[in-house]
């Protein structure tokens, strides 16, 4: 809903812009109000590394005591997936 949402107005963008951005990366998005009543909208883009950290799926394999899988059968179901 657009009155959640955080508003700011232009000359606050051009005066401190790391404030409104701040905002955009702590809210999720925010609005930047023109004096003619124009709306815009500031989001935040995702990197993948902002996704979250990845697992360990080595220290899961060895908790599970699972063994290693050796190089050469990994080659081999490589070469089987790309139909070689």
């Amino acid at each position: 809903m657009m009155s959640d949402m955080k508003t700011f107005t232009v000359r606050e963008l051009d005066r401190s812009p790391a404030t409104v951005l701040d905002a955009a990366e702590a809210e999720g998005a925010v609005l930047v109000k023109r004096r003619d009543g124009r709306i815009y909208r500031v989001v935040p883009e995702r990197t993948p590394a902002a996704a979250g950290k990845m697992p360990d799926f080595d220290a899961r394999r060895r908790r599970l005591g699972i063994p290693r899988i050796p190089a050469a059968a990994s080659l081999q179901v490589d070469r089987w997936l790309a139909g070689e």
